[in-house]
C-alpha cells in the first residue's frame, strides 16, 4: 500500500527506528547500550542454518549459533572501548614454558 509523504510520516525516521529490525552483522549489538539485539541474533542464526544445512532442527541451529559467537564478543568489546571502558584481555597459552615444568594437560 503506498502512503503518500504528505499524510505526515517521515520514511527515514520509520527506517532509522526500526534498524535491529534488519537482520545483518551490524546490528547485532544495540549502538546506545552495547547489548546483544536477541531478535536479530536468532534470526541471523535461523537464516544461517537454512543456508548452510537446509534445516532449522535444533542440530544445525547451535552449529549455526557458534558462527556468531564470535562476531558478539567483538562488537561488544569494540562497544566498551568507543565508550571509553575498561577492556581486559588476557592471552592463555596452551604451552608454559619448559623450564617450568608446566605441562599440557594443566590447561
Amino acid at each position: 500500500m503506498f502512503v503518500p509523504i504528505e499524510m505526515g510520516i517521515n520514511h527515514m525516521e520509520a527506517a532509522m527506528a526500526t534498524s535491529s529490525a534488519i537482520i545483518t552483522i551490524a546490528n547485532l549489538t544495540n549502538p546506545h547500550t552495547g547489548l546483544l539485539n536477541r531478535d536479530v541474533y536468532q534470526r541471523l542464526v535461523r537464516r544461517e542454518a537454512m543456508r548452510t544445512f537446509g534445516s532449522t532442527a535444533p542440530r544445525y541451529i547451535r552449529q549455526a549459533a557458534k558462527l556468531y559467537r564470535d562476531h558478539v564478543s567483538q562488537q561488544r568489546l569494540a562497544w566498551r572501548q568507543r565508550n571509553g571502558l575498561t577492556v581486559e584481555t588476557s592471552l592463555v597459552s596452551a604451552y608454559g614454558n619448559t623450564q617450568q615444568g608446566v605441562r599440557r594437560s594443566i590447561f
